[in-house]
């Protein structure tokens, strides 16, 4: 390890950050039709948010069921999203 800590809340904070630019870029899509659709930005930004909170959930020297539950989401949703991807060409 390395140390390096920061304090709860700033992950929090990012996490928070995530699901208000998402709420923001689905409306702006909604709104003017620019962007991406609802499904592409969901599948772009629930892996980083899921390994997000896999991190948070995770403790100091284990990783438990809720943490291995987040990144297996991870895994399929980003999986869900290449083959949505491959099959749009």
């Amino acid at each position: 390890m390395n140390g390096f800590t920061l304090p709860v809340w700033v992950l929090d904070a990012v996490l928070i950050f995530t699901l208000l630019e998402f709420v923001v870029l689905g409306l702006r899509y909604k709104l003017t039709q620019r962007g991406l659709n609802w499904a592409d930005l969901s599948l772009g930004l629930t892996p980083g948010f899921l390994l997000m909170l896999t991190y948070r959930v995770s403790g100091p020297d284990q990783v438990g069921g809720p943490a291995l539950l987040c990144l297996a989401l991870a895994g399929l949703v980003h999986t869900a999203d290449f083959y949505r991807r491959y099959k749009q060409k």
